[in-house]
């Protein structure tokens, strides 16, 4: 088999883990409402089916990439998609909420293997001059994940099973186990035989964790309730004891020498706040639509996708010209397209006939596309390769995170007419 071929269908494999990742989370969001009724529990106790998941993803992205430093990308990337597509297939063979909510987690714990791993394994397997486009093709697979998962959800809430919304991807999350284990290089990396930092990793999860945990709950609690002001202060205790730890590491968890490098720490700065920025759009969206548009969730639906498809569009075309002609440029017209975006919005909040507000989704999902592709191959150019899982991760950590302050900034500032 040739190298061409070789690397596409490595590519595939990749591709469809970052697809089904954001499609099991898109197809569970919206099924919520329906899940209650099956399992005669309440809406807060059932959220946790999302909550949870994310909660677990974030805080394992950086550990899950630093195994992937220590031995090899390949491998932990591997048997994350092994253990998502055993765990969807005992998640439908729940007998009750609490094995359900188990089971989740351990899909979580899948999804944050690959998720840490596959930019790593694209940085170490793809040729330089074809690394952005081939990290826009894994924007692209988010995107559709993104966009296909709550239409799936709907359609099988109403008509199927509720087991459907778990087994419907296991085909796919086989297959990319299959063509993973066959055509990722099991060559290529040199792997680490330092000694894992374990209190460091414990550290910066419970940092993630409850900063996370904070964010999610904001809208119900309150910014200044007292369980918010408890979350923070650990939060911030914590992540004070990591940096003092991991100070004195000969070898720890968070490279902080790589932290130094301004293209990776303002890059990982872009990456939360420009997905921070859409995702606030995202979520305050469907409620202006419904309140102040008046328009019927099926409707409002249809519009949304507007976003996601010129993601699609744009996230492959930007990350093959970034190959080329750099990143920054691109990076900035992604700005101005957001911004742009964002400024029409607000001027004119009352008074957007809905082609405009289509023009606005997609405009911003453009700005996305420019932005995500050439900021992480930027990254990963100039981070040092035998640090690429440690980045690899940190890259997926600071797009989950920057999505849900998104989340929490949307509920917080949306006005939702009585």
């Amino acid at each position: 088999m040739n190298v061409q071929k070789h690397s596409f269908l490595m590519m595939t494999a990749i591709c469809l883990g970052a697809f089904i990742s954001h499609f099991t989370a898109g197809i569970v969001n919206v099924s919520l409402p329906h899940m209650t009724k099956v399992f005669e529990t309440s809406l807060e106790s059932m959220q946790w089916l999302t909550t949870g998941y994310l909660l677990v993803i974030v805080s394992l992205l950086p550990v899950m990439g630093k195994l992937g430093d220590r031995y090899g990308h390949r491998s932990v990337h591997n048997a994350g998609f092994a253990l998502f597509a055993v765990s969807s297939v005992l998640i439908a063979f729940s007998p009750n909420m609490l094995v359900l909510l188990i089971f989740r987690m351990v899909q979580a714990v899948g999804a944050a293997m690959f998720q840490a791993t596959n930019i790593a394994l694209i940085a170490l397997h793809m040729p330089k001059e074809n690394r952005g486009r081939a990290l826009g093709i894994v924007s692209t697979a988010v995107a559709l994940g993104g966009m296909t998962g709550p239409v799936a959800g709907g359609f099988i809430a109403e008509r199927l099973s509720w087991h459907w919304l778990f087994w419907i991807h296991v085909p796919i999350a086989f297959l990319a186990t299959g063509l993973a284990w066959r055509y990722v290089p099991a060559h290529g990396q040199q792997r680490k035989s330092v000694p894992l930092d374990a209190a460091g990793m414990v550290l910066f999860a419970a940092v993630i964790g409850s900063v996370l945990f904070g964010l999610s709950n904001a809208a119900a609690w309150g910014w200044l309730s007292v369980e918010m002001i408890v979350l923070f202060v650990a939060a911030f205790t914590a992540f004070r004891l990591l940096l003092l730890r991991e100070s004195r590491q000969a070898a720890p968890f968070l490279p902080l020498k790589v932290f130094r490098i301004p293209a990776v720490s303002f890059g990982l700065i872009i990456s939360c706040a420009s997905f921070a920025v859409a995702n606030a759009v995202l979520v305050a969206m469907p409620f202006y639509l419904s309140g102040v548009a008046d328009i019927s969730p099926i409707t409002a639906g249809k519009i949304m996708i507007a976003y996601p498809a010129a993601l699609a569009l744009s996230g492959p075309f930007a990350g093959h010209l970034s190959d080329r002609y750099g990143s920054r440029a691109f990076m900035f017209a992604g700005f101005v397209c957001m911004g742009a975006g964002l400024s029409v919005f607000s001027f004119f909040p009352d008074s957007l006939p809905i082609v405009i507000i289509i023009g606005i989704l997609a405009i911003i999902g453009m700005g996305m596309g420019l932005i995500a592709a050439p900021n992480n191959s930027y990254m990963m150019q100039k981070a040092p390769i035998e640090h690429a899982g440690s980045i690899g991760g940190m890259i997926a950590l600071t797009r989950n995170a920057g999505m849900a302050l998104g989340a929490a900034l949307g509920l917080g500032v949306m006005i939702v007419p009585g």
